[in-house]
This record gives C-alpha cells, structure tokens and sequence, in this order.
C-alpha cells in the first residue's frame, strides 16, 4: 500500500527547519513542472510554523508566491541544467547549509543534507521517443541515480509510486505519494462573458473543444487532430483550441493539421498566462486531454474543478486522477477518441452527469493537504538527522 500520508503520530522537531527548494522550473512554462513548486510555495506560505526556506529560482524575477514573507529567501542559480545542478546548487548548498534539500528529478553531487526528490513519472524511460535524445540519455542515467541516493522520494500518484518502485527498485518505505489540487481560479464561472474575453483577446470564435498541455508527442495531439478530422468529415463541428507551449517535435503536429487541411479549425493560441487559463476551460463545450503516459495530469482536475465535461485516456494515473467522473477513452485509437468526443457534446444527459462529477472528484483533492504532506516528509526526515 502506497504512503498517500505520513502517519500523524510522526515526530516533530523540536526547532525549526532550514529547508532549501530548487524551483528552476518556476518561470519556465513547464506545465506541471512549473505548477507543482508554484502550489507547494502557496502552501508553505500558509503554514504558520518558523521554517526558513531558501528558494532557488533561475528567473532573475520576483516570486510572488512569496514575497510577503521574510521567511522566503529566493537565490537565483544559473539557467543552464549542467551549469545548475553541477556547480550553483552545490555551492550554495555548501554556503548556507540546510536541514532539508527538495529538487525536482535530479539531485546535485555533493549534497550534505536529508534530501527530498520529486520524481512526477518516468516518460523518459517508456517513452523516449518523446524527448530529445540527449535528454532521455540524461534523466534515463541521472534520475534513476538520484532516486537511489536521496533520502525520500515523492510523486504525484500511486501509479508513478509503483513505477518508480519497479523500476529503479526502490523500497515503498523510500516513496510518498502528495496529490495535486486545483487552484482556486479553475472554478465554473460565467461561460458567455468567458467567451466574450476570449473572442476580444485572442481572437477565438466559438463553440470550442480544448485542450491544455504540452504541445509534444506524448501528449498524443497526432490522434486527437485525426479524431476531430473523422468527426468534422462527419458534420458542423466546434473548432479545436490546443493552447500550451511547444515542445520537441511539436512541428509534427502542424504538419498533421495541414496534411489534413484543419489549419483554419485547429487554433495554436500557445502558452496561456495563468490568469486567463480559467477563462478558456469555461468557454469551451469539452475539455480534451488523451494523453498517453501521465504521472498526474493536473489539466483534468483543473477542467474538472471549472465545471466543464473532460475526456481522457485509460492508462497511467490518469483513471486514478479522474476516478469515475470523465468520459475514458483509448489514448491509441483514433476512433475511440473521435467517439468520446462525439458522445461528450451530443449527449446532454451525460454532459450534466460528467460536470456533476468532476467538480466532486476535483473537490475531494484538497489544496491545503499538498503542502502539508510534504510538510510531513520534511519533519520525518528531520527527525531522524
């Protein structure tokens, strides 16, 4: 059985902590990556206890997570990984030592505290096709390192729990699992004015079918273009709206979208800044998100939490993360999405039952519970220095 939380009994130190971040993907629009450190800093702002944090960030910007606190000291440490991981973190960590050292997949050398290692899922090992290269050789070499050399692992979901144990044989004892949660923003609201500010600012017309993400193979956007082809070969269909960054082999997916002439019904509106994303979950009819491997999947309990009908795929942690309140489709079968798709916007009585659900399921992951877990594994391990 998967550690979801750490015991309450667990023992808590009797001073308070000095705990160092690495949040490098704050300000990198990387997706879940990004939102992960954004939630957590949320979270330990709003605990209440003296732990010092030292955030190190890479984007020569305030944070504003945390800028009220005097508790945050934010230290910038270089942008290149290589440069990052090899030479500033460990400088900094020597210079001002920590109880407690978090990073995100790879750990530094030379790393002196109780340290903390999230791993959200391993992409890279099953799918490496959708990295580049050199990538996939780095984190195939270096994550599974580091998972067997840091203090606690931490993911995102008993599905990355199991495949992290499997496959770098690593002790359930060794592995926690802290669910994400929705921001507050994602919430239903009103879809006419959301429409309005999206037609004025971006230039979308509507009805629109949605999806949010990266914009890579993994994320199987091939299939989902060829589902929505089948489906407008068929009859009047909304325009499809991929909104998010471009990512390694993105350039397929534009020539797909021209081979099959949607170019004037599939919408690139690319990366969405954080106080719009809200607006395009409530104005689209569906909400899309096929992917083939996910640790998570944090834009299904966000379309969730907005009130809007979600499809995703069986497989990986997304039925985990959905539960029973999305229409589950078969990531590798172009007709299987075309269906569910389909169903989604013409069956009204599954519509109403989909948005009923999703904000129930949305609603039992609780925001202020993330933070607290990882709260937990920190004391855990503090105690035991």
């Amino acid at each position: 059985m998967w550690v979801v939380l750490l015991p309450p009994s667990s023992p808590r130190p009797t001073t308070d902590m000095r705990i160092a971040i690495d949040a490098h993907s704050i300000g990198s629009q990387a997706g879940g990556n990004e939102t992960y450190f954004r939630q957590l800093l949320r979270g330990l702002v709003l605990d209440k206890t003296d732990n010092q944090y030292t955030i190190f960030h890479t984007g020569g910007q305030a944070i504003p997570e945390i800028l009220a606190d005097p508790r945050f000291s934010p230290v910038s440490v270089a942008k290149n990984p290589f440069i990052r991981i090899g030479f500033s973190l460990p400088l900094s960590l020597r210079s001002t030592p920590p109880d407690i050292f978090h990073c995100q997949y790879i750990l530094p050398p030379f790393t002196k505290a109780k340290t903390v290692v999230t791993i959200h899922d391993l992409a890279y090992e099953h799918f490496p096709e959708s990295f580049h290269p050199l990538e996939a050789a780095r984190l195939k070499k270096l994550v599974r390192s580091t998972a067997k050399r840091a203090d606690h692992v931490t993911t995102v979901s008993k599905f990355s729990a199991a495949d992290i144990e499997r496959t770098y044989g690593i002790s359930t004892d060794k592995i926690s699992v802290a669910y994400q949660a929705a921001s507050e923003r994602f919430q239903p609201r009103d879809k006419q004015a959301c429409q309005e500010h999206l037609a004025r600012t971006y230039r979308i017309d509507f009805p629109f079918i949605l999806y949010v993400g990266r914009i890579q193979a993994r994320k199987n956007l091939g299939r989902l273009v060829q589902a929505y082809a089948q489906l407008r070969a068929q009859g009047t269909m909304p325009k499809l709206v991929i909104a998010g960054k471009k990512d390694w082999q993105a350039e397929d997916l534009l020539s797909k979208v021209s081979e099959l002439k949607l170019n004037g019904s599939v919408i690139f509106p690319g990366y969405i800044a954080d106080g719009d994303l809200p607006l395009f979950y409530n104005a689209a009819e569906a909400f899309v998100f096929p992917s083939i491997f996910e640790g998570f999947g944090l834009p299904v309990i966000e379309g969730m939490a907005s009130g809007v009908p979600t499809i995703t795929s069986y497989g990986s942690a997304l039925e985990e993360v959905a539960g029973e309140a999305a229409f589950l489709v078969d990531p590798l079968d172009v007709s299987s999405i075309a269906e569910g798709i389909r169903r989604v916007l013409e069956d009204s009585e599954l519509r109403t039952r989909l948005i009923r659900q999703g904000l129930c399921r949305s609603a039992e992951l609780k925001r202020e519970n993330f933070a607290l877990k990882l709260l937990d594994t920190y004391h855990s391990l503090a105690v035991h220095q």
